[in-house]
């Protein structure tokens, strides 16, 4: 599993709490599963934890007493601030870990759609077919023999500079264009 780290995480009322207090609720956002009868739910071993961590069991502990603990100063007044209640031996319900959860969501959801847009947009401007972009030649083919002119114009003057492309649009010819006779 894998989980966000916001940045409200360093500058929330955890600061100062110390190292293993941040490693512990890492691995906490990292291996929380949605939970349908508390929201979200994460299991946290303190003999595990160390091993994984790298500190000792009692500073684990240590670390998921705080997070159990209320806050008063926390941004979040559900179940007192805390981030943790347990539920069993080593089971532990993550207060706002649904809540997070959905911003993910709501991010990821902003993402997709920001890029089927993108991709509406370019089926209508005919530039994406099938997910690979057309080349400029394809698209002018295709546009000639639509018999769509000021496409097929358009088309030909792209990556010209400004001058060539509004002699091609216009229909004048350019001499700067034009090639000796004999060539």
């Amino acid at each position: 599993m894998f989980g966000k780290i916001f940045e409200s995480l360093f500058t929330g009322s955890m600061v100062g709490a110390g190292s293993h207090v941040f490693a512990v609720w890492s691995y906490v956002i990292a291996n929380q599963r949605p939970d349908r009868k508390v929201g979200s739910q994460v299991d946290l071993n303190p003999r595990l934890l160390a091993a994984i961590i790298g500190e000792k069991q009692e500073r684990i502990q240590e670390a998921i007493d705080f997070l159990c603990s209320p806050d008063p100063e926390s941004r979040s007044r559900a179940e007192g601030g805390r981030r943790l209640v347990q539920l069993g031996q080593f089971s532990y319900k993550v207060v706002n870990g649904e809540k997070y959860r959905q911003i993910r969501n709501e991010e990821e959801r902003r993402i997709q759609n920001r890029e089927a847009q993108q991709r509406y947009r370019d089926k209508k401007s005919g530039k994406k077919v099938g997910g690979l972009f057309k080349s400029r030649e394809q698209r002018f083919v295709q546009a000639v023999e639509d018999g769509n002119e000021a496409l097929a114009n358009e088309i030909a003057s792209e990556g010209l500079p400004s001058s060539e492309s509004k002699n091609l649009t216009s229909g004048q010819p350019d001499a700067s264009n034009t090639l000796p006779k004999g060539f």
